[in-house]
């Protein structure tokens, strides 16, 4: 089975001034990106914990563990400046698809044991993480109308090439 590649992990902390920012021709609202933050963030968390239990791997426990503890921490930053912006998250076409995706590569993930759920598990992070750092660039950040929106997601780009790096690592060494 094919795992579902379309699993944005998205990495928010705290930001600055809530200055009004230009933005892209057809960009998207605030609240439909802090919708995909919200929901980015908890399928992360929701399969860094299955991984976590199920991986075979101490490296793949090791990542799993990391996304749970760096996407709870994300997703507590976001709320807090969705909080200070007086933003709230609101579901999209991304949201359904990220929501739906998600599900349809946890369900894939149980299909498979041992060294090939390491590796499909591994392969959907790295999948992930560089489809989010593309999204970032593309979208996300150029689409903020706020200072403080567009400082979360710049900060935090940093931390999703991390995750990517070390994904791209842990995945080598399974081969």
């Amino acid at each position: 089975m094919r795992v579902i590649r379309f699993i944005p992990v998205l990495v928010l902390a705290a930001a600055c001034s809530m200055n009004t920012v230009t933005t892209m021709p057809n960009a998207i609202p605030d609240s439909d990106i802090a919708g995909i933050v919200r929901t980015a963030n908890q399928g992360e968390i929701d399969l860094g914990n299955a991984a976590a239990a199920k991986a075979s791997s101490s490296e793949v426990k090791a990542f799993a563990q990391m996304m749970v503890s760096d996407h709870t921490n994300a997703l507590n930053s976001a709320n807090d400046v969705f909080t200070k912006l007086n933003l709230t998250p609101t579901d999209n076409n991304t949201t359904s698809t990220l929501k739906s995706g998600g599900q349809q590569t946890m369900s894939n993930l149980n299909t498979y044991s041992g060294l090939a759920y390491d590796r499909m598990y591994m392969q959907a992070m790295v999948d992930a993480h560089q489809w989010l750092l593309n999204t970032m660039d593309s979208t996300l950040i150029p689409s903020a109308h706020t200072r403080d929106l567009k400082d979360l997601l710049t900060t935090q780009r940093a931390a999703v090439s991390t995750h990517l790096d070390r994904a791209r690592a842990v995945l080598a060494g399974l081969r």
